[in-house]
Formats: structure tokens, sequence, C-alpha cells
């Protein structure tokens, strides 16, 4: 848990402080190990230290490489399904709003307001209680209740009024999924234990760097500023994209739903 504490906190910063942390982490994860292997480099098993052979950074590497890519491939398809889900929901009220101008004008005008209601209260108080983790998925919102039972209450007078009010009570079916759909995704991150693999196997390649260049302080300070800024890199990208939904890094705006303008 406190593992999880930390990322949900990172990641709930800006980008620049997201970067300015995961760097500083890195660095100083690098300086420490460079300072202790000038310790180790005058101690008496500091020549077997030396007997490791470059090679050992090979299945490390592929490893870490394997891992980031399968974690960064869950965090790109959520990212890929936050922008559906969103535009999923504002196409499903468009569509409402255009079936809804073949009901009766006191219908109509039911429905119309009803979606504006719910607008406005995705972009109050919807929106940011899902990026702070309290959004409900599985409760109604009150104003889409409204608009399906202004669509389902009036009785069509003719073919076309029929078709219109089958649509309009689809479309609003579908608002309510994706609108189910992006709350349940905000929950949605990468696991703890996979943040600590990740970090154990980095610290493996540092340390297994820092033992193949012991007597050699240059090169090991190169090669340990080279890994971690990778790392870092890796690390950055992940932390601002792992949730979609939240209030740090690169989130999701609501804009697809805020351009919506009901007259």
């Amino acid at each position: 848990m406190g593992v999880e504490r930390l990322v949900l906190w990172v990641e709930s910063q800006s980008t620049s402080l997201i970067a300015v942390i995961t760097f500083g982490f890195c660095y100083a994860s690098a300086v420490f190990i460079f300072v202790l292997s000038r310790a180790a480099a005058s101690r008496r098993f500091a020549a077997e230290l030396k007997a490791t052979t470059p090679v050992m950074l090979t299945p490390l590497a592929v490893i870490l490489g394997l891992l980031i890519a399968f974690v960064a491939s869950h965090v790109w398809d959520n990212v890929d399904h936050a922008n559906a889900y969103v535009r999923n929901e504002a196409d499903a009220i468009q569509t409402a709003l255009v079936f809804a101008d073949a009901f009766p004008s006191s219908t109509r005008t039911e429905v119309r307001n009803a979606l504006r209601n719910h607008l406005q209260f995705t972009k109050a108080e919807d929106w940011p209680a899902m990026m702070e983790g309290h959004a409900n998925a599985q409760a109604l919102p009150q104003a889409l209740s409204e608009a399906m039972t202004s669509v389902l209450s009036f009785v069509p007078a003719v073919a076309g009024q029929e078709i219109a009010q089958r649509q309009a009570a689809q479309a609003i079916r579908r608002a309510l999924d994706a609108r189910r759909n992006r709350i349940t995704l905000s929950g949605a991150s990468i696991m703890p234990m996979q943040w600590v693999v990740i970090a154990i196997l980095a610290a493996l390649m540092l340390l297994t760097i820092a033992m193949v260049h012991l007597d050699k302080p240059l090169a090991l300070a190169v090669n340990l500023f080279s890994l971690s800024t990778a790392v870092a890199v890796c690390f950055v990208l992940l932390l601002t994209n792992d949730r979609p939904f939240s209030t740090g890094g690169n989130a999701v705006e609501p804009s697809a739903l805020t351009q919506l303008v009901i007259d």
C-alpha cells in the first residue's frame, strides 16, 4: 500500500513536477551507487567483483525492456480507450439532440434541458469527482434519467416520431454506458508490484555496471548517467500517462463534452 500511495501522489502532480521527481530519484540512485562503488574499490573483495562480465547486462536489459513494453502497452490502450469513451459520450448526446427535434415541442424542450443539465453536471461535479477517484459508476446521473423519462413518456403520433423515440433512447443508453466506462477506467493503473519489479531490475542493472567498471570511475559515471537517464525517461512516460482521468500528468480533458452547445 505504501508504494501505491507514493505512486498515486506522484501521478497527481503536474507533468513537469513528475519529471523533476523522477529524474531526481534516478540520478540520486546513480550517485549513491557510484559512491558505494568507489568505497568498495579499495576493499579486498573488489577483485572478485571486477570479474563480473558486461554480458550480464544483456539478460537484465532484455527482461527490463520487455516488462516496460508490456506495461506501456496497457497504458497506451487505457489512454486510447479514455479518449474514445469521452468521444462516444459526446456523440451519443449529440445524436439524442438530433432525434429530439422530431418530438413535440414540450417533450423536445424537456429533453434538451435535461441534456444541458447533464453537460453542466459533468463539467462542474462529475468530472472533478472522477479525477479525484470519488465518482460512482453505478449511480445514474439524474439529468440523463430525466432525459430518458421524457423520451419514453410521450406517445408517438406518426411513424417518424416512433423511430426518433427509439433512436434517442438508444443514444441516451450509449451515453450512460460511455460515462460508466470512463469512470471505471479512471480507477485503472499500473500495479504496485509491477513498479517494484521494474525498480528492482533497474537497480540490478546499475549495480552490474558498477561492478563491471569498478576500477574505471569515469566510465562508471558515464554509464550510470546514461542508464539512469533512460530509466527516468521511461518512468516519466509511464507516470504521466498511467491514469488518463487524473489530476496530474497528461490527463484527458472533457473538451468533446464541453464543446457541445445546447440552445
